[in-house]
């Protein structure tokens, strides 16, 4: 489940996920099959395209938007534009990856091919240049997409799937329709209480086996946190030149891929990032090395950061300390403050947990 927390911590879009109306009256089906065949259908990475809502509530609190330490960038920046309610548009295949946010009277979108990925917000008239996918459609796979897989059922899913093990209670719950097309319901319920997750409930094509309707609901609460889904669909064929971008006259540009590009190479080459020891994995930030404690649904990931003075002495003039400690209906984050650097701890846990695991942390 580490894999599904980091995804929620950096890096997704959201408005109330389609509604479903009256349950179809389908064969019956194992839960085991069901996830075999939705999880081969995933891997064919067949065309899927169509519109989408989705809901995003991280418990996030206001980020200032005018006056001093507006300027807010980086992961905070990125949370905050997706936190709410949001239409969506989404085009998937084997030849690459494309979503748009559609705002009123504007458009936040990625695109990523098999050789080059970008992201455009209109409003700022901003074009992102990412650089080229590891391999095929790279950014979609994990760790390279940190935030956007939660805006696409099809990634989150897959996510949620892959991540099965025996602490997950899973059944078929019942069947619905979504996008107009039939569909079993899945429910995963994790075994233990020390989790904020109360459920995940994915919505799978009865005949294609895609999933066409995420939810994730906290521990205790009814309504989902995360929720994103398909309103129409279509499994038509879609041109390779969808997923291309360039940038139009007058946009600024921002090459990422070098900016990024030349803050890994220093990490490479022993900064204070580059921690060694066995116990330390490749972190969802990057090249960020982090530390993992506990197991399943109750993993706490701790990343390796700057101090919290160099942190607050941002070049923004916002202070991203002051979102922390962040407790949300689903995910826990703190920076713990060890004078010359730091630790981010965060995990689908309450803050007690994080605590536990932050008294371990060098």
């Amino acid at each position: 489940m580490a894999a599904i927390g980091a995804l929620v911590l950096v890096g997704v879009a959201a408005s109330v996920a389609a509604r479903p109306s009256s349950a179809p009256s389908l064969p019956p089906i194992s839960s085991e099959r069901l996830i075999a065949s939705t999880l081969g259908a995933l891997a064919q990475d067949g065309p899927v395209a169509g519109r989408l809502t989705a809901h995003l509530d991280l418990g996030l609190p206001a980020i200032p938007n005018e006056g001093p330490g507006a300027a807010v960038s980086g992961a905070a920046g990125f949370l905050a534009s997706l936190t709410g309610n949001h239409r969506l548009r989404l085009w998937s295949s084997a030849d690459g990856f494309r979503s748009a946010d559609l705002l009123q009277a504007s458009e936040r979108a990625i695109f990523v091919s098999r050789t080059d990925a970008w992201a455009w917000d209109f409003d700022s008239f901003t074009a992102y240049h990412l650089g080229r996918p590891q391999s095929g459609r790279g950014l979609e796979h994990e760790g390279d997409r940190p935030g956007l897989d939660l805006i696409d059922p099809l990634a989150l899913a897959r996510k949620a799937l892959e991540a099965i093990t025996p602490s997950t209670q899973v059944v078929v719950t019942g069947t619905t329709r979504v996008a107009g097309r039939d569909a079993y319901v899945l429910g995963l319920e994790p075994r233990t209480s020390e989790t904020l997750v109360g459920r995940i409930e994915v919505a799978v094509d009865a005949e294609r086996r895609i999933p066409l309707h995420v939810a994730v609901i906290p521990r205790g609460r009814t309504a989902a946190a995360i929720s994103v889904g398909f309103t129409s669909i279509s499994f038509a064929s879609i041109d390779p030149s969808v997923y291309r971008f360039t940038p139009p006259p007058g946009a600024t540009v921002r090459d990422l891929s070098r900016e990024l590009g030349g803050k890994r190479k220093g990490a490479e080459q022993g900064s204070e990032y580059s921690v060694r020891d066995e116990h330390v994995s490749n972190g969802a930030f990057g090249q960020a090395p982090a530390r993992l404690f506990g197991h399943d649904w109750t993993t706490v990931v701790a990343l390796r950061t700057p101090s919290m003075a160099t942190l607050r002495g941002s070049e923004t003039g916002f202070d991203p300390t002051s979102l922390l400690p962040l407790s949300g209906p689903l995910l826990s984050v703190r920076l713990v403050d060890h004078r010359d650097h730091g630790w981010l701890v965060y995990g689908l846990v309450p803050q007690s947990a994080l605590v536990a695991a932050a008294r371990e942390l060098p």
